[in-house]
């Protein structure tokens, strides 16, 4: 009897993970995003629509300040207790109703403790993929939250620290440069280095991707814009960049309380795992393209109902090296230029 209430259980998960994908794409368009319409349905649509749509879409001005806007982590807003429990009750009735179903259709109306287990089950499967979506989708935006640091500093570097808003580099090249000097940090924040090494492909990456600044070799809001750019070598650029990093580091570390520093270097060790991880990096590269055009890409956690309802758009690492309309500007002045909300309407059809 515990074997079978066991599997019973074992397929409630199953079922709750199979529809995960579709399901959560759904509350995506149809909740995070309500429309006016949708949001006088419920007070719960209004409430999770307001806050992520509004507050956490609504903060940017455009993709290429995903860092400076998008990322910071009190704009990502999550699920209250509250709404917590209702997404549980509604997954509670749907594996309630999916097991009358089935027993119905197997000519069986009794209700035993394989049937609690089923839906139990499904309630299981719901919170592990909700968890795994706050998950993802927290240290997204706080990775990101170091992505901007380091942009900052990189392209303030690049620029003499007279930003303008108008330098572009690809996310892929940021991300690239913010591993390595993520590692240095890590590796030697207790030590006291003037010297570092960054491979050669990283060195000409950033030497031709500022060459195009220079150069006016791209269009910034459908003009071509005068961008500020220093007398610096890449080489130079990204030594002075990681030395300033690790001093900020030690800076920081030395200011925390002996709690507040191992709660810190074991979300340093979270953030370095999920860093190296392919599939994460893929799943954070496809996120990006949502707060571009954000009816796009509506999975956050795994992206098979974006395939099959045509939503998914193209978020490869070649893509976003490729199209210049997907650059980020490392270090957004703080402006209110750049921090303009925009309405629903406005941005889907960016």
């Amino acid at each position: 009897m515990v074997y079978q209430e066991a599997v019973s259980f074992l397929g409630g998960v199953g079922f709750a993970l199979s529809i995960g994908s579709p399901v959560e794409w759904g509350i995506h368009k149809y909740i995070l995003h309500g429309t006016p319409k949708q949001r006088k349905m419920l007070d719960f649509i209004k409430n999770a629509s307001v806050a992520h749509n509004d507050k956490h879409h609504g903060a940017f001005k455009g993709p290429a300040h995903y860092y400076r806007d998008i990322t910071n982590e009190q704009e990502v807003i999550h699920f209250s207790k509250k709404d917590v429990g209702i997404i549980a009750g509604i997954a509670g009735a749907v594996g309630l109703a999916t097991d009358r179903a089935y027993c119905a259709l197997a000519g069986n109306n009794s209700f035993n403790g394989n049937d609690a287990a089923f839906i139990a089950g499904t309630v299981a499967g719901t919170m592990a993929y909700y968890g795994t979506y706050e998950f993802t989708h927290h240290y997204m935006h706080d990775i990101g939250k170091r992505r901007l640091e380091i942009n900052r500093t990189l392209g303030d570097i690049v620029q003499g620290n007279e930003r303008d808003g108008n330098l572009r580099y690809s996310k892929p090249l940021l991300d690239s440069l913010g591993n390595i000097v993520e590692f240095y940090v890590d590796e030697h924040r207790s030590q006291k280095r003037n010297e570092f090494y960054f491979e050669q492909f990283l060195v000409n990456g950033l030497e031709k991707q500022t060459k195009i600044n220079k150069e006016n070799d791209f269009e910034i809001n459908h003009e071509r814009a005068i961008v500020a750019v220093a007398e610096n070598t890449s080489a130079d650029t990204l030594n002075e960049l990681t030395i300033e990093m690790v001093r900020k580091e030690k800076e920081l570390v030395s200011s925390m309380s002996n709690s507040e520093k191992v709660k810190y270097l074991f979300q340093r060790k979270i953030q370095k795992c999920l860093r190296r991880s392919e599939i994460f990096q893929y799943i954070d590269d496809h996120h990006f393209i949502h707060h571009y055009k954000y009816g796009s890409n509506l999975n956050v956690v795994f992206p098979l109902a974006d395939w099959i309802m045509g939503t998914k758009k193209d978020s490869s690492r070649a893509e976003l090296e490729i199209n210049q309309k997907y650059w980020l500007c490392p270090n957004s002045p703080d402006t209110e230029r750049f921090s303009i909300g925009v309405d629903r309407e406005e941005a889907v059809a960016a």
